[in-house]
Parts: C-alpha cells; structure tokens; sequence
C-alpha cells in the first residue's frame, strides 16, 4: 500500500523537525571508547552519615566516606578514566534537596556529571511522611579523567548533603549501609 504524496512529506518534515530538536541533546554528551579497565576499587560503609541544618536557606553537608585512595597505573603525565558508581539506603527526614558531592582530588569530576562543586542532585523538594521511617536506595554514576603527576596515587571524597531552601526549620537527610566502587580504565 502507498503512502500518499502529502503524506509523505509531511512524514518527511516531521522526521528533520524532530531531528532538529534532538540534535542540541546529543552535542552534550561524551563517548569515551577503546579504554580497558585496569582495576577496581570496592568500598562498602556500615556506618550512617546525617546531614541536617536548622533554618531556612540553610545547606548541610556531612562525610559519607573515609578518602578513597585509588592508583592510576600509567606513567607520569598520562591519564586514566575513572567511573565511581555509588549506591547508599537514603532516608530524608524533612522535606528539601538532596545531594551527593563526588570530589576527586580535591575537585569536581570531569566529565561529570555533576555540578561545578561536585554536587549530584539525587532528590528535590522532598516530601516526608513524619512518624514513619522511609528509606529508598539513591545511585549515583559519575566519570572522572586523572591525569598523573608528581604521584600516580588520586582521592575519591564522597559526601552528603541537604539544602533547605524556603523550608522552614531546615532540611535533614541520612544515608545507610552505602556502597561504591570505583572502576579504573586506561586507554
């Protein structure tokens, strides 16, 4: 059966109009290929971190982690990719935004994503139910490139964090039994 020739070109003008649209999307994106992982890194934390502050406008932020240490095997002045997957049991106790910052060597991670300061939204405007305890798991995946100097040694810091905003009496969150693991790849 044959389409109509009206049909077909607004067929046509559809498809380049949503191409069009869908074309700015793909500009912000990288593709890391050809790497091979080198090693692995497996953290896992039974201890809880609470991030919690008390007026409105207020942000918290609290430690989740003891510094990571992880080894970049290549030579002086060369890089390795980093992917630092994160998963931790979170519970808000007041409504606000929530957060992980991811800082490696100190900084934010580049390629990300996350924002100039390392912070990775996982949650905002929460609503909480008081009185009834509520845990979700909350991931987080982020890529990092390293590039060896002095020291083929880098540290992964992994914190938590609330913002209040307009919410009266602050914002609270707690994270439990977290996991993460940092994969490292080599080109």
């Amino acid at each position: 059966m044959r389409i109509p020739h009206r049909f077909e070109g607004i067929a046509a003008s559809a498809f380049i109009a949503l191409s069009l649209l869908a074309t700015p999307a793909l500009t912000a994106q990288t593709i890391i290929s050809n790497e091979t992982l080198v090693t692995t890194t497996f953290v896992v934390n039974k201890r809880s971190a609470r991030a919690q502050c008390g007026h409105t406008n207020c942000h918290a932020k609290t430690t989740m982690f003891a510094a990571i240490p992880v080894t970049c095997p290549a030579a002086t002045g060369q890089t390795c990719t980093f992917h630092i997957s994160l998963d931790a049991k979170i519970e808000p106790v007041s409504a606000a935004t929530s957060f992980y910052q991811l800082l490696v060597d100190g900084n934010a991670p580049t390629i990300g994503p996350t924002d100039e300061h390392g912070g990775y939204l996982f949650e905002e405007n929460a609503l909480v139910a008081q009185g009834f305890p509520f845990r979700q798991s909350y991931s987080a995946s982020v890529v990092a490139t390293v590039t060896n100097s002095s020291s083929n040694g880098h540290t992964v810091l992994v914190s938590l964090g609330c913002a209040a905003g307009n919410t009266p009496g602050g914002c609270e969150v707690s994270a439990h039994s977290s996991t993460m693991r940092v994969d490292v790849f080599e080109p």
